[in-house]
């Protein structure tokens, strides 16, 4: 992989868009540009002007400096905080019904790994619910019990 210096602007650039998950289309429209400017931009044929990379940023909710340094980091979204929540949810619906509290690190996997799993099952399989009882024999296994 490149470092950041390595990397041109132009990646840089679809690299931010690609956080938040945005089409070229998607963003020319946020931008209010047309698609064919943010294609130049990203592919390096003419350059973002001081005013048009704040925009930018600010559009895609990062800082400039992270623009000019190239860290850009995928911040988690509501929807990565609501799946979160179910599986913490639904887990401790299972806790209940054990006889013994579990280890604090067992649950800690057992959330982990189920929010992990069920997470990239539902990012390869587009239009699939997210559902985390799927992984319910594996929850108890983690926390010592059989199902």
């Amino acid at each position: 992989m490149k470092n950041a210096a390595a990397r041109s602007f132009g990646e840089i650039l679809q690299k931010a868009r690609a956080s938040k998950a945005l089409s070229l289309g998607e963003a020319a429209k946020l931008l209010g540009v047309p698609k064919t400017n943010l294609w130049r931009w990203e592919s390096n044929e003419t350059k973002v002007d001081a005013q048009r990379l704040v925009d930018i940023a600010a559009a895609y909710g990062l800082s400039v400096s992270e623009m000019f340094e190239g860290n850009i980091v995928v911040a988690p979204t509501q929807t990565d905080f609501d799946r979160l929540g179910e599986v913490v949810e639904h887990i401790e619906l299972i806790v209940q019904d054990l006889d013994l509290r579990p280890n604090p690190k067992a649950l800690r996997t057992a959330v982990v790994e189920v929010l992990r799993l069920e997470t990239s099952r539902v990012l390869d399989t587009h239009g699939t619910k997210f559902d985390p009882s799927r992984y319910d024999a594996m929850v108890y296994g983690i926390l010592g019990q059989s199902a």
